[in-house]
């Protein structure tokens, strides 16, 4: 049976100002729209993650390569890639791309890496203005996880499409080193060049959520390489329902919906960055006006809703919902005045209001701001900024969602224990070092030397306060850990704090969960292992145990410390957890070189607040 593929894109804004950074230098009232599309969106391929181009400000130097790490929602079994010279005059021609799965930092896993060609060929040329779509190629995109784009530039080239904030690292090297697993580093940098999209083939795929927009939507004063961004959190909750829903993330900071601030406004590029994008059916407006608003034009409530009725002419002319959000306050920021409020007032009365023609509500005001000053943010929710939230905002921007937007989802599978869980045998008897492989290499725990460093089979251990149990199967040759792929397991107990042991292989491995609560609400969180070679890790992290050598196949012990963390996340007050969806952070087995997650207990309890 043939899925019938949607998209939704959301579209927030915020006022913010900043140099180009060079490399060499809810509420739920209608249905998704079914739609019958000619453009991109129409085809087989769904995108995974985007970005839109906002000026040309790139300069790629001669003989130099360009790593560039992107982050999916939705896995595949093929893809491609899209490449957009959209802002420059000149045709611009690079070679030699590759995609390949992200160890840590600038490296890739080896063995995950694929040459991309077009039209069969190892190098483009993308004309002036224009795009490029490359050929499909065999290559396995996990869901949530990071993909490494490399690509070659042979000469010096200016006027290269970019799009400033990446709130993400990415890499230049000097010569054509795309297929190198690690990369000398010439500069490091946190702006998009050239690749506009990542798209894949899955059968599952209903379609994808795109955030069009402005500094909300991309992600402004979240964590700094953290994927934080509201789209990211909404790609996790929408996997954890079980429904396959691409999320591309097209906010550029400063855009405006009316004028141009920076880059074309919502108007004049929705064309572009929302019917342009594989797989679009539907799209969510947020707060773009806001920047509108603190432009010196000074635009009316009548002027903002008047382009927002533009905006939803054109997706139901394309055959796409558009879901509006409400306007969320910046009362404390230097931009706020009291006309301006009364504006924002107007705006989001009319989105809330009947006959407005819109598709769906998304109250992204109300999820946000202070019950006693509607004017500002919560303090909880707020970066400091008054304009920004901070990842409690992106949170809760993200839960006000409402997922039946977006289909009923597949059934989900019945959850596990952990224990039940269990997939990988990561700790060895000395005496028997075979019956463990923690790493896909053969190299395990020692269930001596962790004995000797306070982590004894069965026994308890204390993570910030709350009481762990370490498997009672660690060094018997049996199952004593779960590698984080997304499953879905029971957790029994009360208490404030969710806390988990583990380690990681491979580097750090870190990914987003899901937890559920009894009333069915969610919250994300993020999970992020040390790699077990590390004794000292930093905050949130930390560390539960440390054993003074290692075991290797055939009874060999190798003499490097190794070690087992602790990680808690904070519950939501006076709720009970029902189920947690772990990360996906690691196959089984175990791919070497990939970063993969170990996780040997969970559990929750109660901890005094400081």
């Amino acid at each position: 049976m043939r899925v019938t593929k949607w998209i939704v894109v959301a579209v927030a804004a915020a006022i913010v100002a900043g140099a180009v950074v060079q490399p060499g230098q809810g509420r739920a009232v209608a249905s998704p729209v079914t739609a019958s599309r000619t453009s991109a969106a129409a085809s087989e391929w769904t995108g995974t993650w985007s970005v839109a181009y906002e000026n040309s400000g790139g300069v790629f130097p001669a003989n130099s390569t360009t790593r560039q790490i992107v982050h999916t929602s939705i896995g595949g079994s093929q893809a491609r890639l899209r490449l957009s010279n959209v802002f420059n005059d000149e045709p611009l021609t690079l070679s030699d791309f590759h995609v390949a799965k992200r160890s840590s930092g600038a490296s890739i896993v080896a063995s995950s890496d694929r040459a991309v060609t077009f039209g069969g060929s190892r190098s483009v040329t993308i004309p002036a203005g224009g795009s490029a779509v490359s050929d499909p190629v065999a290559f396995t995109v996990a869901a949530q996880s990071d993909v490494a784009v490399s690509f070659y530039s042979p000469q010096r080239a200016e006027g290269v499409s970019s799009h400033q904030f990446a709130f993400a690292d990415q890499y230049l090297a000097d010569g054509n080193v795309v297929a190198s697993s690690s990369l000398s580093v010439s500069q490091q940098f946190s702006s998009y060049f050239i690749v506009s999209d990542l798209e894949v083939t899955n059968t599952a795929a209903t379609g994808a959520v795109v955030g069009l927009g402005a500094s909300i939507t991309e992600g402004h004063l979240s964590s700094y390489n953290g994927n934080r961004r509201y789209t990211n959190l909404l790609a996790a909750r929408l996997a954890a329902s079980g429904r396959t829903v691409g999320v591309l993330n097209e906010g550029i900071a400063g855009n405006q919906l009316l004028g141009v601030g920076v880059g074309p406004s919502a108007l004049d590029r929705f064309d572009r960055d929302v019917l342009g994008r594989s797989g679009v059916r539907a799209v969510i407006f947020a707060d773009n006006p806001i920047n509108d608003l603190g432009s010196g034009r000074e635009p009316t409530g009548a002027q903002l809703i008047n382009g927002l009725r533009q905006l939803i002419a054109k997706a139901h002319t394309a055959g796409i919902a558009l879901y509006c959000a409400t306007l969320t306050p910046f009362g404390g920021h230097p931009s706020w005045t009291a006309s301006r409020e009364v504006a924002r007032g107007e705006y989001n009365a009319y989105v809330r209001g009947s006959g407005s023609g819109c598709d769906a509500v998304i109250d992204f005001d109300g999820a946000t701001h202070d019950a006693a000053d509607p004017t500002r943010f919560r303090a909880a929710v707020d970066s400091g900024d008054h304009l920004h939230p901070n990842d409690a905002g992106m949170q809760a921007m993200a839960d006000s969602i409402p997922l039946t937007l977006f289909g009923t989802g597949a059934p989900a599978p019945s959850p596990l224990t952990l224990t039940q869980a269990f997939n990988n045998v990561a700790v060895s008897a000395d005496t028997n070092t075979s019956a463990a492989d923690f790493d896909g290499g053969g190299a395990s725990f020692s269930a001596d030397a962790l004995a000797a460093g306070g982590l004894s089979r069965g026994g308890t251990v204390t993570v910030s306060g709350v009481k762990l149990t370490w498997p009672a199967t660690a060094g018997t040759g049996q199952l004593d850990n779960a590698i984080a792929a997304g499953q879905t397991i029971t957790v029994s107990g009360s208490g404030n704090t969710l806390a988990f042991l583990m380690s990681g292989s491979y580097g750090q491995a870190t990914g987003t969960g899901v937890i559920r609560y009894t009333d069915s609400t969610t919250q994300s969180f993020s999970l992020s292992a040390p790699d077990w070679f590390v004794t000292a890790p930093t905050a949130p992290t930390t560390l539960a145990a440390a054993a003074a050598y290692q075991n290797r196949a055939g009874n060999a012990r190798f003499d490097a410390p190794s070690a087992v963390f602790g990680m808690t996340v904070p519950l939501a007050a006076g709720k009970k957890i029902s189920t947690v969806t772990l990360p996906s952070v690691g196959t089984v087995p175990v791919t070497p070189g990939a970063p993969t997650l170990h996780l040997f207990a969970v559990g929750v309890g109660t901890v005094a607040k400081r």
